[in-house]
């Protein structure tokens, strides 16, 4: 009897499943003026002067799209916009679909925050927040804070009732909205992040010229625009944003 000799070939199991089990991370590219990114510095999302976000040609500021419903851009993929929206004391994440002129695609659940806190300019109150996409997820972290803004000088017993602060991370599923607040084990995990700015997008470099804006009926009223140069320093094109919020000082 002759004997055949069966010949097996072990793929390892990383490699059958690599496209798996790898998992869809993004990180934002931050622009000057609060704006943001794609992946490939195509595309850069800015919050507008009428309380939106609109979508610029890099290249050449040309308008690509508008949204109306959120106000900060947090992070963007190669055909999505995770923006942030809120004025008082709860946000909600919409996510907006760039290849369809930003069609809204999912909107979460609110994001309670503190009682006190405001994520819209305001006297004594401070709020910053950063995001990260894993997977089906967006993981959103901020942090508010309170302190003395009135104008008269105050006691050490009155500034220390004043200040307060507060934190905390939320998971927001990218398909359903539903927004799970992670325990603070968990959110230690996702520490509200410093928006290191990279001004330069291709062979330009966008920088902000701040003004008194047009028509103003105070002198805290402020123009800001954004302005893109090539390498030989000539202006490439000009664009308004939203400028800097000024509160009046308190008598």
């Amino acid at each position: 009897m002759k004997r055949r000799l069966l010949c097996v070939f072990l793929i390892p199991a990383t490699f059958a499943t690599i496209g798996l089990t790898q998992e869809k991370k993004a990180s934002p590219h931050y622009l000057p003026g609060g704006g943001a990114a794609d992946p490939a510095d195509k595309v850069g999302f800015f919050p507008n002067p009428t309380g939106g976000i609109d979508a610029l040609d890099l290249a050449t500021g040309k308008l690509l799209w508008s949204a109306i419903d959120a106000n900060r851009p947090l992070v963007a993929t190669a055909d999505r916009l995770f923006a942030q929206a809120g004025t008082s004391n709860q946000v909600r994440i919409l996510v907006f679909d760039t290849t369809k002129e930003g069609k809204l695609a999912v909107e979460s659940q609110a994001i309670k925050l503190a009682d006190w806190a405001s994520v819209q300019t305001a006297y004594g109150r401070s709020f910053r927040s950063s995001a990260k996409v894993e997977g089906n997820a967006l993981y959103l972290s901020w942090e508010a804070r309170a302190f003395y803004a009135g104008g008269a000088r105050p006691t050490p017993q009155i500034e220390k009732a004043a200040r307060k602060e507060a934190s905390g991370a939320a998971r927001v599923d990218l398909d359903s909205g539903k927004v799970e607040a992670l325990d603070p084990d968990q959110a230690a995990k996702f520490p509200v992040t410093g928006e290191s700015i990279n001004p330069k997008v291709g062979t330009l470099t966008l920088t902000m010229i701040d003004g008194v804006a047009k028509n103003a009926k105070g002198p805290f009223e402020r123009r800001r625009t954004l302005r893109a140069v090539n390498e030989a320093k000539e202006v490439v094109w000009e664009r308004d944003i939203k400028a800097p919020v000024f509160l009046p000082p308190r008598p």
